[in-house]
């Protein structure tokens, strides 16, 4: 396939349209005939909402892109997770994969792991559940608010209520309010319902503000639940407290969301 092509200059604000400098306007005119050549293909697609990531976590993202480039059950991968926003404080390297033929999570681990040589979190969906969920599903939303795609990609606008879907995610919230569990459980569980709540009141998934609202909910206790650390059960019963106050706010969201229906 040609690498250029030959376009007449026009104006307007038609999709795809190459910006011409307004200092250049008098070299190149409307009418003008120009031809255009590929010098560099893009490979890395960010979310409009993320930072600059720098030069290591740039490279590190390519190698993972070129690493699994030639899996075809592999339709597109995406880097998300704190590794992508914040400077220091991140841990494993989260990744989504869709794939359009079934492929073992261990694989594509024992692959990366090969080349690359770091942990590597990593969450396989086919491409046909992925379309469901990025409509229904809360966590998936929020993983997808920021990322870098090895193809283009946006965010779906429309969201789609599903009742069963909600209660499923609402289970371990539950059990929490009866099981013992280490602090980080209680900590992802607490971070799941902000999530959910924030799905149905139509808000920003944004993660970071997720995790800022977490910080303020749970105050002193942030820093131990999140980093796992032993808890007496009278700051346990504290969040339970704050757990049973978010399930009571989204059970009340799903009552408005059925009367929609």
């Amino acid at each position: 396939m040609s690498q250029e092509f030959v376009r007449q200059i026009s104006k307007g604000s038609r999709y795809n349209q190459i910006y011409i400098p307004r200092e250049m306007n008098e070299l190149f005119e409307p009418g003008s005939f120009v031809k255009v050549t590929l010098l560099k293909k893009n490979t890395l697609y960010y979310s409009k909402n993320l930072p600059h990531v720098g030069e290591f976590k740039e490279n590190l993202i390519k190698k993972v892109f070129q690493t699994l480039g030639g899996l075809r059950e592999i339709k597109q991968t995406f880097v998300v997770g704190s590794f992508l926003t914040k400077n220091t404080d991140y841990g494993d390297v989260d990744l989504l994969i869709v794939c359009n033929k079934k492929i073992s999570e261990d694989k594509i681990s024992s692959i990366l792991a090969d080349k690359i040589g770091i942990n590597f979190h990593i969450f396989a969906v086919s491409d046909l559940n992925f379309e469901k969920l990025m409509e229904m599903d809360p966590l998936t939303r929020s993983m997808l608010y920021s990322f870098a795609s090895n193809k283009p990609f946006s965010i779906s606008k429309t969201i789609t209520f599903d009742k069963n879907h909600i209660n499923f995610l609402l289970m371990m919230p539950q059990d929490l309010l009866k099981i013992s569990a280490s602090s980080r459980v209680f900590y992802d569980s607490l971070r799941r319902l902000l999530s959910i709540q924030r799905f149905l009141e139509n808000k920003s998934l944004n993660s970071l503000e997720i995790e800022q609202e977490l910080k303020t909910l749970l105050k002193n206790l942030f820093s131990l639940a999140k980093n796992n650390e032993p808890l007496p059960p009278k700051l346990v019963n504290e969040i339970r407290k704050i757990i049973k106050l978010k399930l009571g706010i989204i059970n009340n969201l799903i009552v408005k969301w059925e009367r929609k229906e």
